[in-house]
């Protein structure tokens, strides 16, 4: 909906001139491109925590906002700009995105071969 709506989304927030709406909806294009893939991410750092390996969890539910996205924030702006700020946001959520898939088809088949061992 923040794709093909975001000015009347950000409208029940407050309203403004022009140049406010043109960059809050160019913000909510870019900043929450990716936002889909998040949920994976907060599954998963669950789904560890329930079968026991918390660091595995923790290390998860860190990975968006600590490991990746306040190092992109630092990073970006100084070789894209203000548009460097705005992308950090998909890119530290691509990347969380990736980080959980590669863990989780791990733990997965380290579950498989448990399973056949049975």
């Amino acid at each position: 909906m923040f794709h093909f709506f975001p000015r009347q989304i950000i409208s029940l927030f407050g309203s403004g001139d022009e140049t406010y709406m043109t960059f809050a909806a160019h913000f909510m294009r870019i900043f929450l491109f990716m936002i889909l893939v998040n949920g994976v991410q907060m599954i998963s750092s669950n789904f560890f925590a329930a079968i026991g390996k918390p660091i595995k969890g923790m290390i998860l539910s860190l990975t968006r906002q600590v490991l990746f996205l306040i190092p992109l924030l630092l990073i970006l702006p100084i070789f894209f700009g203000l548009d460097g700020i705005l992308f950090s946001g998909p890119v530290a959520d691509f990347s969380a995105f990736l980080v959980t898939s590669f863990l989780i088809i791990r733990e997965m088949k380290s579950m498989k071969k448990l399973e056949n061992a049975i």
